[in-house]
């Protein structure tokens, strides 16, 4: 055997193995979030890991209360397993500079702070599978 072909076996097992090490635990999961049966909308959502150490996955309510979890800006996807799910309402940027109104009302806002820390949030809930979809009713 030639070194050049020794090379590209190299070459092939180091992809190979970097292909195995891929399985980052990551799945699809997307949700709703609702108050009182109505769609909570421009809220930012974050699934912390009950595992420590492990990164949390985020995303953001549309005006339909919907949301998908992204791992990071490259990753879409939340780690399987137990999390504790806590809130912030998310500010846009034409309603910080009073282009459009606030599409939470005072008593929403003050329902997504309750939900705020995730040291008190009594949001649980585990991810199984991908695909799976979460609805989060507020109390």
């Amino acid at each position: 055997m030639t070194t050049r072909h020794r090379w590209h076996l190299l070459a092939l097992g180091m992809i190979l193995a970097a292909a195995g090490c891929g399985d980052s635990g990551l799945v699809n999961a997307s949700g709703r979030l609702t108050y009182k049966g109505q769609p909570v909308p421009s809220t930012l959502v974050t699934f912390w890991p009950a595992e420590e150490g492990k990164r949390a996955s985020t995303g953001v309510t549309d005006d339909d209360g919907n949301f998908t979890l992204s791992y990071s800006r490259q990753e879409p996807g939340v780690l399987v397993g137990r999390h504790t799910v806590f809130l912030a309402y998310h500010v846009s940027i034409e309603e910080e500079l009073g282009k459009v109104p606030p599409k939470a009302s005072k008593e929403l806002k003050a329902v997504i702070a309750k939900y705020g820390d995730p040291k008190t949030s009594n949001l649980h809930y585990e991810i199984k599978e991908n695909g799976q979809r979460i609805e989060i009713n507020l109390e």
